[in-house]
């Protein structure tokens, strides 16, 4: 079955939901992230309108006016997007959405980011931009400090030290190290403006966590409120864990317990390839990959009447591979996670035997700002 086939068969599946959750188990492969796109627009057709992300406000601002025809800059916007979505398929994905919006006039489609807001890269060169004129050195040390730690932005701060990148001294005191020469200086509007957007940065990097527990929670309180105050049936596009029904923490958890069955997930995971970073290996024996690897089967109802041999076999405890930015070739079989029902975590499965990097956008100077 071809991707566009798993697409429509997916669609199919979850499309009576009210909110539905498009889960991969990697963001660095071509092919999930192509099936959550094409699965996505086999859902725009019968009746979604919002697709929600986890990320910044006004990040998402920036891709929802641009999707409904607005004249925004996207290379600015995704330049201030959370490390993962800054790809160029990621682009190629909104401008798509801008042409939906563009052919359906009456039915068009927005974006939501549901994250809290947080402090934004372009707010780091910023804070440089308002110290210069009034005090050059301190501007110069302020940036040197900001430069180090804005790359927690394309790799959580946690990534870098397990990976070995970390410079040592915790984001969180090179931020307030920046805050008090900041507080230093004499006051004024532009001194004023530098010291709000400094304590944005410090809480960014006080608070690495912002994903689980709490945050996830209120996720999923601003996806149900944009749910319930337009009556848009909503794609939600995240990792597999985030979108996962089982337990209380996670954001697809607490859709479950609002929604019931209105809110349908899907778990799309495969067998082996290449990402940008790392080839990856074949799956554990013991693992669900392995498993569908050896099944043939591209689409699996989780919940069909009657069940599938597959389907029954799969009503138990399962291990997943999740290849997060702390993957590690060398040590996949630290990268499983431990999934208490597959029933109860997911609606469907999506398998791919095989997949090729996601392509990064190009790095360049970066001086955007999205207010």
């Amino acid at each position: 079955m071809d991707e566009q086939r798993s697409a429509q068969t997916l669609a199919a599946l979850v499309q009576t939901a009210q909110v539905v959750g498009l889960g991969t188990s990697t963001r660095e492969g071509t092919e999930p992230f192509r099936l959550v796109e094409q699965t996505t627009h086999a859902l725009l057709r019968r009746g979604f309108r919002t697709i929600a992300l986890l990320e910044n406000p006004r990040v998402g601002d920036r891709y929802d006016r641009f999707i409904r025809g607005e004249q925004v800059d996207l290379s600015a916007a995704l330049a201030q997007a959370w490390g993962p979505w800054r790809t160029i398929e990621m682009r190629d994905a909104l401008v798509r959405l801008r042409r939906h919006n563009a052919a359906h006039p009456h039915e068009r489609v927005r974006v939501v980011a549901v994250n809290a807001p947080r402090a934004l890269p372009a707010d780091y060169d910023r804070v440089a931009e308002l110290l210069a004129p009034l005090d050059g050195a301190t501007a110069t040390r302020v940036g040197e400090l900001l430069d180090i730690i804005r790359t927690a932005h394309d790799n959580g701060e946690h990534v870098q030290r397990r990976l070995g990148t970390h410079p040592g001294v915790p984001f969180v005191e090179l931020a307030r190290s920046a805050r008090d020469l900041v507080a230093g200086l004499a006051g004024g509007p532009e001194r004023d403006e530098a010291l709000r957007l400094v304590d944005a940065v410090v809480d960014f990097h006080a608070d690495p966590g912002r994903d689980t527990g709490r945050g996830e929670r209120d996720a999923a309180r601003r996806l149900l409120d944009h749910h319930r105050r337009t009556g848009d049936r909503v794609v939600f596009w995240e990792g597999s864990a985030h979108v996962a029904a089982h337990g209380d923490t996670e954001m697809g958890a607490h859709l479950r317990a609002a929604l019931g069955d209105g809110y349908a997930n899907v778990h799309i995971t495969f067998g082996r390839g290449r990402t940008p970073r790392t080839e990856i290996p074949p799956p554990d024996p013991a693992s669900l990959e392995a498993l569908l690897d050896g099944a043939g089967e591209r689409v699996i109802d989780l919940h069909g009447q009657p069940p599938t041999e597959l389907a029954h076999r799969l009503d138990q405890p399962w291990r997943t591979r999740l290849i997060s930015g702390l993957y590690q070739a060398e040590r996949d079989e630290e990268h499983y996670y431990e999934l208490p029902s597959l029933t109860e975590s997911f609606d469907a499965i999506a398998f791919l035997p095989t997949i090729t990097p996601i392509h990064p956008l190009p790095t360049e100077p970066d001086r955007a700002e999205v207010r």
